[in-house]
């Protein structure tokens, strides 16, 4: 493990110092605002994780995934905690209007996989697979989802994989499995990368 530079330290000392004198205080850290309980709420015996913790770690990935791209081609890109939220809400939809014919896709969906959402990383045809983050609502656990836009599966990642039944998982990954490809076909994602 490499040590914080000792710049990164007086940064950190400073800001604590600004915080006991200044409790409103907030820091912005891309679309994440973050207050003096988002910080102490991590280190909470009882604490537990909540979206925007979730959103503020992958936007630092994003962050040294743009650093090094100077270096390393990256072929992965990460999405929000709200991508997952939209995908539900856009399978809802669907799902209500029976009698439509074809899928109907909502914008923040398109603008998700077009790049156009800075805090969700790059355009999709320059990734082969996107990560990202899933509550598991009836647990309340977190899990992180890889889709692979390549070999056209999802694979699920958990850190308890004992506590949710696989039955709970496929339901509760069921609107992701079915309105990915139909967002994908909307867009002729796959044609424009031939």
């Amino acid at each position: 493990m490499k040590a914080i530079p000792h710049v990164d330290m007086v940064k950190l000392l400073k800001l604590c110092w600004e915080w006991c004198h200044n409790p409103n205080l907030v820091m912005q850290f891309g679309n994440v605002e973050a207050k003096i309980e988002f910080f102490a709420s991590l280190v909470k015996s009882d604490g537990w994780l909540k979206a925007d913790h979730i959103d503020l770690g992958l936007y630092l990935i994003r962050k040294r995934q743009q650093q090094l791209e100077e270096v390393e081609i990256s072929d992965w890109t990460t999405t929000d905690v709200f991508f997952m939220n939209h995908i539900h809400t856009c399978f809802a939809d669907n799902k209500r209007k029976k009698e439509q014919v074809g899928w109907k896709i909502r914008t923040s969906l398109v603008n998700v996989v077009n790049g156009k959402v800075l805090a969700c990383g790059m355009d999709w045809q320059n990734a082969y697979k996107v990560y990202a983050p899933c509550m598991l609502t009836k647990y309340k656990h977190w899990v992180a989802v890889m889709i692979d836009l390549v070999q056209c599966e999802i694979k699920v990642y958990d850190s308890m994989v004992s506590l949710i039944p696989d039955e709970i998982l496929k339901e509760e990954l069921g609107p992701l499995s079915i309105t990915i490809p139909n967002l994908l076909n909307a867009i002729d994602f796959y044609e424009e990368c031939v």
